[in-house]
């Protein structure tokens, strides 16, 4: 029996799930906490779970909601042997829950999209069999393509053709047939500028995902994004374009503005360059006020308590990163080396973890080379960045 059988047998899984209670939270936590080689696969069962409910239409029953999990289990269980045959897991297994939603979008999960001369569209059941290691563009279920590792652009040209970093001219589907649903995955170590189809612009950051149509015919754009990217949107009042993540809406007519929705975080931010967005909850039946951003603002959604604020902030210390730059004003360390985490494919440890509470005011340039970010940030916090393998670091 795998991990994932296993887990699931466990009757306090889907009470974890479905109908938690502090002293339920208290369990899996020391779980977790005793059972650290167990901690991660938990994780992603579960994150895997929640998301696909997130997305169904209608109320399950308990047994559909078992099914489903059981479902899903299969599926995690499958994709890990597939990894072991191929030896492609990572030694470290911390981003485990990120990659999974890198490797299915399926099941219970669907995106729809409307087309005006067309029945409803449904793109379901897309299923990547591997782990992605390196960035990749998935066409509708035709073809995946390789990008560039680090850096990589895509291009969406008028007449249906994608251009790949300049160089390379991909045909695109017909404009006659019903649009398809793009993937753009974008690991970490990695990041990527595409121009959608509408000329909007997008940066992905690194450990994110982008989920698009082909071709905007429906009377708004819509866009799934996990992960990070910052978002140039074309106008067109006749169109209004969404970025939908698992929480939020971010609904716009032509603005500039960042989303920070990584599914491992406690909080999703969406910060206002230009322009103006309505905030609303993608939960079904949540009747939470919108809320609407001025430029300069930065709007905290709580994951746990479901809250959201709003505050004013330097927008340069959400968006430099689109330039290679990371800007810190008076920001914890935990949070500065989260994001080198990520732009580099690497973790860091804290010898002291309350060294990570150091709160650091300057701008790290990551285009440079890693070792002279690395030696910057010493200087700035009078600490040691100790490299004990590749992708892992000490901070002393």
């Amino acid at each position: 029996m795998s991990l994932y059988d296993q887990i699931i047998e466990n009757p306090l899984f889907f009470k974890w799930i479905f109908h938690s209670s502090p002293e339920i939270e208290a369990y899996w936590n020391n779980y977790i906490e005793n059972t650290p080689g167990h901690a991660e696969k938990i994780i992603e069962l579960k994150t895997q779970i929640e998301i696909h409910l997130k997305y169904e239409e209608r109320t399950l029953t308990e047994a559909e909601k078992k099914a489903l999990a059981k479902r899903i289990a299969r599926m995690l269980n499958l994709s890990w042997r597939k990894q072991r045959r191929i030896q492609l897991i990572h030694a470290t297994m911390r981003y485990a829950a990120t990659a999974v939603l890198f490797l299915l979008i399926g099941g219970s999960l669907v995106y729809l999209y409307m087309e005006r001369r067309q029945p409803q569209n449904v793109v379901e059941n897309i299923s990547l069999s591997a782990p992605v290691q390196e960035p990749t563009l998935f066409l509708g279920d035709r073809k995946q393509i390789a990008l560039n590792r680090g850096e990589s652009q895509l291009e969406y040209s008028s007449d249906g053709k994608i251009v790949v970093n300049r160089e390379n001219t991909i045909e695109s589907d017909d404009k006659n047939s019903v649009p398809v649903m793009n993937t753009l995955v974008i690991p970490y170590g990695s990041r990527s500028r595409i121009a959608l189809a509408d000329g909007t612009k997008v940066w992905l950051n690194a450990g994110s995902r982008l989920i698009y149509p082909s071709r905007f015919v429906d009377t708004t754009r819509e866009v799934f994004l996990s992960g990070e990217a910052f978002f140039e949107v074309t106008e067109n009042e006749k169109q209004p374009f969404v970025v939908k993540t698992a929480d939020l809406l971010v609904e716009v007519m032509g603005t500039e503005f960042n989303v920070t929705a990584y599914p491992e975080d406690s909080n999703v931010l969406t910060v206002l360059s230009n322009g103006k967005v309505k905030i609303k909850s993608a939960s079904v039946g949540d009747e939470s006020k919108d809320i609407i951003l001025k430029p300069g603002q930065l709007a905290d959604f709580d994951r746990k308590s479901l809250e959201t604020s709003v505050q004013a902030v330097n927008v340069d210390e959400y968006t430099l990163w689109t330039e290679g730059l990371f800007y810190f004003s008076n920001t914890d360390l935990n949070r500065i080396t989260k994001k080198l985490e990520r732009f580099y494919d690497i973790q860091f440890h804290y010898e002291d973890p309350f060294k990570g509470g150091i709160r650091v005011s300057g701008k790290l340039d990551v285009a440079k080379e890693r070792s002279e970010v690395f030696s910057y940030l010493e200087r700035l916090t009078a600490l040691q960045i100790v490299e004990v393998s590749e992708k892992r670091f000490v901070i002393k």
